[in-house]
C-alpha cells in the first residue's frame, strides 16, 4: 500500500501554502501598554479601563516600594505617592498582567560597575517578584530608561527576556536587541495630545509599539494640584478619562495588543521555527521545526492556503472541522507541533 500519492503540478503547487504570521491574529502591528512605578491609581484607574477594552499590560515595580499592603513612598525630595502592595499586584497577576522589574531602587544603574555586578543589582527585584508571584519575571523597566550595550547584557545575565528602554520610536517586526526595546512616553495629559496619539498610532503598522505610562491622577486630585503648583511640564501624569480616550483609539485600529513577554515571546518563536509543508491527495501536512524549549508556550498564528471548501484540522491530535469559504485558514500551533488538514 502506498500511503502518498503527491501532486507536483504547478496548479497544486500554487493552491497551498502555509506561512506564519509576524503577528498573533494576522494583526496589521503590534502594541505593549506599559507601566512605571507601580502607583496604585495604576490599579485604581488603569486596570478597570484596561479590562474594559481586553487588554492586558505590563507592570513594574520598584522593589523597595512595595510592601505587604499598599503604601505611600517617594524617592528623597519628592512627594510620596501611594503605591500598590503585594495584594494588588498578585491580583494583576493572576488576571494574566505582566508583572515587571523597575528595579530594586528607583535610581538608574551605574555605568561605571561590572557587568557582574549590576546582573546581582537587577536579579535581587527579579528574585522578590517571583518569590510573591509564583511566576517567572520576565521583563525589566529601567529606572529612568537609563540603559547602554553593558546594561542589556546585565540584563539577560541577571535571566531577563526582555528589557524596555525610552528613545521615543517604535521598535521592528524583528528587533535586533530584546534588552534594548524602544518606548514612547506619555509625558502629561496632553503630551501627546489626542492627534499626535492616532499619529503614533498610525504610524506603528507593522511595527511594535510600547507604550509607557507611569500615573493617573482625577482633575481636582491633591497630586494634580501640586504638579500644577509648581509648573512641572512633564507630570508622566494624565486623567483617567485620557487614558480611557487612548484605549478607545487603539481599540479601533485592530492591533494585536499585549504585554511585553507575550509578544516578546512570538518574535522569538517566529524566527526560531521554520515550517515543513507536505502535499498528498486529499491532506496537506505542516510541522513547525524549532529548536526551541517547552518555555515557549506562545501560539503562533499560520496563515493556510487549500483549496477545499470545508476541512477537518487536527493539531497535535486535536481535531475540528472548519468551513474555508476565503480559501483560507488561520490557525493557531506551539513550535514543534504537527497539523494535518484533511479535504471534507
Amino acid at each position: 500500500m502506498v500511503p502518498f500519492l503527491w501532486w507536483a503540478s504547478p496548479l497544486t503547487a500554487q493552491s497551498f501554502s502555509a506561512e506564519i504570521c509576524t503577528w498573533k491574529d494576522d494583526r496589521p502591528a503590534a502594541v505593549s501598554i506599559t507601566f512605571d512605578d507601580a502607583s496604585y491609581t495604576q490599579y485604581e484607574y488603569a486596570y478597570p479601563i484596561l479590562s474594559k477594552y481586553h487588554f492586558k499590560a505590563t507592570f513594574s515595580l520598584v522593589g523597595e516600594w512595595t510592601k505587604e499592603e499598599a503604601s505611600y513612598s517617594a524617592e528623597p525630595g519628592m512627594f510620596q505617592i501611594k503605591k500598590m502592595g503585594w495584594p494588588q499586584i498578585r491580583r494583576l497577576h493572576q488576571d494574566g498582567h505582566e508583572i515587571a522589574s523597575h528595579g530594586y531602587r528607583h535610581q538608574r544603574y551605574d555605568r561605571h560597575l561590572p557587568i557582574d555586578t549590576l546582573a546581582a543589582q537587577m536579579k535581587k527585584n527579579k528574585t522578590l517578584i517571583e518569590r510573591h508571584t509564583g511566576a517567572p519575571c520576565y521583563t525589566i523597566h529601567y529606572p529612568y530608561s537609563f540603559a547602554w550595550d553593558e546594561t542589556a547584557s546585565a540584563a539577560q545575565k541577571a535571566g531577563f527576556w526582555f528589557g524596555r528602554t525610552g528613545d521615543d520610536t517604535d521598535n521592528s517586526a524583528t528587533p535586533s536587541n530584546l534588552w534594548m526595546l524602544k518606548s514612547r512616553a506619555i509625558l502629561n495629559d496632553t503630551i501627546p495630545d489626542l492627534s499626535a496619539f492616532k499619529e503614533w498610532l498610525e504610524q506603528a503598522r507593522g511595527k511594535w509599539l510600547i507604550l509607557m505610562y507611569h500615573h493617573l491622577f482625577p482633575k481636582g486630585s491633591k497630586e494634580m494640584h501640586i504638579l500644577e503648583y509648581h509648573k512641572v511640564r512633564n507630570t508622566y501624569s494624565l486623567y483617567p478619562e485620557t487614558f480611557d480616550k487612548q484605549m478607545q483609539m487603539l481599540a479601533q485600529t485592530g492591533y494585536w495588543v499585549a504585554p511585553i513577554k507575550t509578544v516578546g515571546k512570538y518574535i522569538i518563536e517566529r524566527q526560531h521555527t521554520r515550517l515543513r509543508t507536505y502535499r498528498c491527495i486529499g491532506r496537506f501536512i505542516i510541522k513547525l521545526k524549532t529548536d526551541l524549549g517547552n518555555e515557549y508556550d506562545e501560539p503562533l498564528t499560520l496563515r493556510v492556503k487549500v483549496p477545499w471548501p470545508q476541512v477537518s484540522v487536527k493539531i497535535n491530535g486535536k481535531e475540528n472541522v472548519y468551513a474555508n469559504t476565503q480559501g483560507t485558514l488561520l490557525l493557531e500551533a506551539l513550535p514543534g507541533s504537527k497539523i494535518v488538514i484533511k479535504k471534507q
